[in-house]
């Protein structure tokens, strides 16, 4: 008979566990030799200090004029749509009203 073994799951545990442990280990040994502290200044903080500070060179803005003048109201293009032709027929087209005349309302 076949002996069954459970050293299989032995060395998978322990392979994965090594990797782990090497994975770490040169994460830290390659940023450990960062040298720049805390206290170093670098590039990004120079161009943040260049941009928060005042350009010297621009004037003052200047504000616009005030306008007596109000902005007339446009007037209305004089368009009826009750006596424009090409208003009734579009209309009419599109079913939006009836080309019949109203019902007369003199009680005939």
């Amino acid at each position: 008979m076949a002996q069954k073994s459970g050293g299989g799951w032995f060395w998978l545990i322990l392979g994965i566990l090594a990797g782990v442990a090497l994975t770490l280990a040169a994460l830290m040994f390659l940023n450990a030799g960062s040298g720049d502290g805390a206290d170093g200044r670098t590039a990004a903080d120079d161009a943040a200090a260049a941009a928060q500070a005042p350009d010297q060179a621009l004037p003052a803005p200047v504000e616009p004029e005030k306008k007596s003048d109000p902005v007339p109201v446009p007037r209305d293009a004089g368009l009826d749509p009750a006596s424009d032709d090409q208003i009734a027929d579009d209309a009419a087209a599109s079913g939006m009203t009836s080309r019949t005349p109203p019902p007369s309302t003199d009680g005939e």
